[in-house]
């Protein structure tokens, strides 16, 4: 899946320069840069919910999308909210959220509802996954629950997955081909590959 995009600016100030990203099927690609450099907002372009300075529309695919903050529906318990986007029991199972699924998103800790989004995000089968900051948050052992959920995903539907994250030790879990957005407005540079 190829992506272009025009500069992306909010008021008089441009973030990001052109760009054009590629993302594999079967590939976790890895954005990093500092906080405010543009990655959450290329996320957000990537899935259509913001656009470009020329107002660039992408042909809709099936994305699922974890955020930065988990946005769960308040109303809805930990099962309802993944039930929104696909089944359920196998992913409370292994996200270890069986107790939890009665819960409601006011009754998590910020690391359970962080996984609560995981599970929506990949629940629908998407066919690209787009992480943003996936594994702030979470203990040790959560990272690892989720680097290797990530894989599996990948390798099960075949899909690119794309992160955004500070730390080097999720990229070389997930064997990430690495970008950085550098400057501003910020241009997506490759470090490195998987």
């Amino acid at each position: 899946m190829k992506f272009t995009f025009a500069s992306k600016s909010f008021g008089t100030q441009t973030i990001l320069a052109p760009l054009t990203l590629t993302l594999e099927k079967g590939t976790v690609t890895a954005l990093m840069g500092p906080s405010g450099s543009g990655k959450t907002t290329l996320l957000k372009m990537i899935a259509g919910l913001d656009q470009d300075d020329a107002q660039t529309l992408k042909k809709p695919l099936k994305i699922g999308m974890m955020f930065q903050e988990p946005r769960l529906l308040p109303w809805k318990t930990v099962r309802e909210n993944i039930e929104v986007a696909g089944p359920v029991d196998s992913l409370l199972k292994a996200l270890d959220l069986d107790d939890a699924s009665a819960f409601y998103p006011r009754q998590l800790s910020l690391g359970m509802a962080k996984r609560v989004a995981f599970a929506r995000a990949i629940a629908s089968e998407p066919e690209l996954l787009l992480l943003d900051e996936p594994f702030t948050s979470l203990d040790d052992a959560r990272v690892d629950l989720m680097r290797t959920m990530i894989s599996e995903t990948k390798n099960r539907l075949n899909i690119p997955v794309l992160i955004t994250t500070h730390d080097r030790a999720d990229t070389e879990a997930l064997q990430a081909d690495i970008y950085a957005l550098e400057g501003r407005p910020a241009k997506i540079r490759k470090l490195i590959d998987a």
